[in-house]
C-alpha cells in the first residue's frame, strides 16, 4: 500500500505539473480565439461538436479502462482494443460524414456540413490510438501521459492561433482540435512504440467488462452533450456562442484541472478492489484531496469572473460571466464524488448505467422547465436552463453518494464530511475577495485593471489556504485530505526546484 500510495503522489505530481502547464496553453488559446473571431463562429462549432459527441457515445466502449483493470493483459487483449478502436473511429466518421448534409438542412446553415465533413476524416484518424498507453496508467506512471498531453495542446494552440491570426475564421477552431488530435496519435506511438496487428479474438471478454459503461455512455452523451443541439435549435447563434465560450473557459480552468487527477483514481482503487478496508481508505483519501484542489478554482472563477472578462475579452463576451460562473459552480461541487472510477474499479458498471438513465431524467425537465421560466427572451432562457441544470447537479450528487455507500459501505455523513473544510474555506474566501474588490474600485486604466485582478487572485489564495491551515489546526491537525494535499505541494514545488536548477 505504502508502495502504491508513493506512485500515487508522484503520478498526482505530474498530474498538477502537466496541467498547470496545458491549462495555460488552453487557456491563451481560448482567449486568443476569442479576441479573433466572433460568438458565432464559437457557436457553429459548438453544434458540430455535440453532433460528434453524441454519435460517438453510440460506439463508444471504456477499451483502456478494460485494460487497466484487467490482471494480466496480453498481447491479444492490446490488439483487439486496437481493432475495436478503429472500427469504432470507421463507423462513428463515416456516420458523421453521411449525416452532414441533413444537419446543415437542418440548422439552415451549409458551413456546418463542411465542419462536420472535416470532424469525421479527424475521427477516423484518432481510431488509430495506441492502446498500449493504457500500461502508463496501469502502473500509476503519468509523465509520459502528461508530456503527451502538453505536445498536442501545444502544437493544437499554435496552428489554431496561426490560422485565426490569418482567416480570422471558424476553421481556426475546427483545425486547431484536429491538429490536437493528429499529434496525440503520433505522439502515443513515439512515447510507446506498438505495432498492431487487427484481431478481434477478446472482444467478448473486452465487452463483457464494458457492457454497461457503454450503455451508460449512450445517455451521458444526451444528458450532457446534446445541450448545443437543443440551444442552437431556439437560441440565436450569436447566443449559443456566448454558452459555447462559456464553457470553453471553465473546462480549461477547472474540468482540466480535475480530470487528470480522477484518472488516478481508477487505476489507485483497481489495485485494491479486493481489500474493502484499503478501498474505503483509498476512497476517503483521494477523494477529500479532490474537493480541497477544485473548490478554491471553481468557486474563486465564479467570483472574479466579471472582471476577468472585462479586463481580457471586452465587452462583446460579457453575457458570457453567469455561464462562466454557474459551470465553474456546478464543476467544483461534482468533485465532491467519485462515483465513476470506484465502480469501475469493483465491477460495478451496472451502478452507472442506472446512474445516468436516472440523471436523465431529472436533468432535462429541470433544463426544460428553467428555459420555460425564463422564455420572456433568449438569454432568460439559457440563464434558466443552466440553472436548471445546476439544480439537477445537486440532487444527483447526494444519489450518487448513496451508490458510493451501496459498493463501499461509506456512510453518506462520512462522504459530505469530505466536502465540509473546503466549503468553510471557500465560502470565508469568496467572502474575502467580495469584500476586497468592493473596496477596491475599478482603476481608470487597463494596467492597473489587470494588477487589481492579480492581486483579487492572490488575496482569494491566502485567504482559502488561511482557512484550510486554521480548520485543520480547530480539528486537532488529524492525518486527512490537509496533510496529503500538504505532501502533495511539497512534492510538486520540490520537482519544480529541481527542473529549474537542471535547466
Amino acid at each position: 500500500m505504502t508502495d502504491t500510495r508513493t506512485r500515487l503522489l508522484k503520478g498526482a505530481v505530474w498530474i498538477a505539473l502537466g496541467s498547470m502547464i496545458a491549462n495555460g496553453i488552453g487557456f491563451l488559446n481560448t482567449i486568443i480565439m476569442a479576441r479573433l473571431l466572433v460568438p458565432e463562429d464559437f457557436g457553429l462549432v459548438a453544434i458540430c461538436a455535440a453532433v460528434m459527441a453524441i454519435l460517438l457515445s453510440l460506439a463508444e466502449m471504456p477499451l483502456s479502462e478494460t485494460l487497466v483493470r484487467h490482471d494480466a493483459p496480453t498481447e491479444e487483449h492490446f490488439n483487439t482494443v486496437f481493432s475495436m478502436s478503429f472500427a469504432r473511429g470507421l463507423i462513428v466518421g463515416g456516420a458523421v460524414a453521411a449525416l452532414s448534409y441533413p444537419v446543415a438542412l437542418l440548422y439552415g446553415d451549409m458551413r456546418l456540413q463542411n465542419i462536420l465533413l472535416v470532424m469525421a476524416g479527424s475521427f477516423v484518424f484518432a481510431g488509430l490510438a495506441n492502446p498500449k498507453l493504457a500500461l502508463f496508467e496501469r502502473e500509476l506512471v503519468f509523465h509520459q501521459v502528461v508530456l503527451m498531453k502538453v505536445g498536442e495542446k501545444l502544437f493544437g494552440t499554435i496552428v489554431a492561433i496561426t490560422l485565426a491570426l490569418v482567416f480570422r475564421s471558424y476553421w481556426a477552431l475546427v483545425l486547431g482540435a484536429v491538429a490536437s488530435d493528429v499529434a496525440r496519435i503520433v505522439l502515443s506511438y513515439v512515447f510507446y512504440p506498438f505495432r498492431p496487428r487487427l484481431t478481434f479474438s477478446k472482444y467478448r471478454e473486452i465487452l463483457s467488462f464494458s457492457i454497461w459503461i457503454t450503455l451508460g455512455t449512450w445517455i451521458q452523451a444526451m444528458n450532457w452533450r446534446a445541450n448545443p443541439l437543443l440551444f442552437g435549435a431556439v437560441l440565436p447563434t450569436n447566443i449559443l456562442g456566448q454558452y459555447s465560450f462559456g464553457n470553453r473557459i471553465t473546462n480549461v480552468v477547472i474540468a482540466q484541472l480535475n480530470q487528470p487527477l480522477q484518472r488516478t483514481f481508477f487505476p489507485a482503487f483497481s489495485r485494491v478492489k479486493n481489500d474493502r478496508q484499503k478501498l474505503v481508505s483509498a476512497y476517503k483519501r483521494v477523494q477529500g484531496v479532490a474537493c480541497l484542489w477544485i473548490f478554491p478554482f471553481g468557486f474563486g472563477l465564479a467570483v472574479v469572473a466579471h472582471d476577468l472578462v472585462a479586463l481580457v475579452l471586452g465587452e462583446k463576451w460579457m453575457p458570457a460571466v453567469p455561464v462562466i460562473q454557474i459551470q465553474a459552480i456546478i464543476l467544483a461541487l461534482q468533485a465532491t464524488v467519485a462515483i465513476q472510477p470506484i465502480a469501475m474499479a469493483t465491477g460495478d458498471t451496472r451502478h452507472l448505467f442506472f446512474r445516468d438513465l436516472r440523471a436523465f431524467f431529472i436533468r432535462w425537465p429541470l433544463i426544460l422547465l428553467g428555459m420555460y421560466l425564463g422564455s420572456a427572451s433568449y438569454y432568460g432562457m439559457l440563464i434558466g436552463a443552466l440553472i436548471g441544470g445546476a439544480v439537477a447537479v445537486v440532487i444527483n450528487i447526494i444519489w450518487n453518494m448513496t451508490l458510493v455507500t451501496q459498493i463501499a459501505g461509506i456512510r453518506l455523513r462520512e462522504q459530505l464530511q469530505l466536502a465540509l473544510t473546503p466549503a468553510i474555506a471557500v465560502a470565508f474566501m469568496t467572502l474575502v475577495v467580495w469584500l476586497s474588490g468592493s473596496l477596491w474600485e475599478k482603476p481608470p486604466s487597463v494596467p492597473l485593471e489587470a494588477v487589481r485582478l492579480v492581486s483579487l487572485i492572490t488575496i482569494g489564495g491566502m485567504a482559502y489556504v488561511a482557512a484550510v491551515a486554521a480548520l485543520w489546526q480547530f480539528n486537532g491537525r488529524k492525518a486527512g485530505p490537509e496533510l496529503e494535499m500538504a505532501q502533495l505541494l511539497k512534492a510538486l514545488f520540490t520537482k519544480a526546484s529541481k527542473f529549474r536548477r537542471t535547466s
